[in-house]
């Protein structure tokens, strides 16, 4: 078996990852990356929101319903961000009507982005 590189990615480089995607987003609530066994890597969080990081961060990797943000103002969103699915990447959004308009943006940012 190969080893897996080991790049260290650097903090401002996960902050600005997390910046591009909530330019993206106008309606932009929160915005966490993590390894597959949910702890944060990077997270861009409003300080309106009342979820801590941590409970973002395994709402990431859960396939648990029960795990799942129950807010009816909010679209939770999870991608994988890299080819080997070691990195997930975990939004909330305001519900808004135009917000599945930027998805293509979104997918074009994860699948260009080189940090993962």
């Amino acid at each position: 078996m190969k080893p897996e590189s080991t790049r260290l990615v650097k903090q401002a480089e996960v902050n600005f990852f997390l910046h591009e995607i909530k330019q993206n987003f106008p309606n932009f609530v929160a915005g966490v990356i993590t390894d597959r066994n949910g702890f944060p890597i990077g997270a861009n969080i409003s300080k309106r929101l009342w979820i801590r990081e941590n409970t973002l961060a395994l709402s990431a990797i859960s396939k648990n319903r029960e795990m799942n943000i129950k807010d009816p103002n909010l679209v939770p969103l999870k991608f994988n961000i890299d080819k080997g699915k070691r990195y997930r990447l975990f939004l909330l959004l305001e519900k808004s009507k135009n917000h599945k308009e930027n998805m293509k943006t979104l997918k074009e940012i994860i699948r260009t982005q080189n940090l993962f």
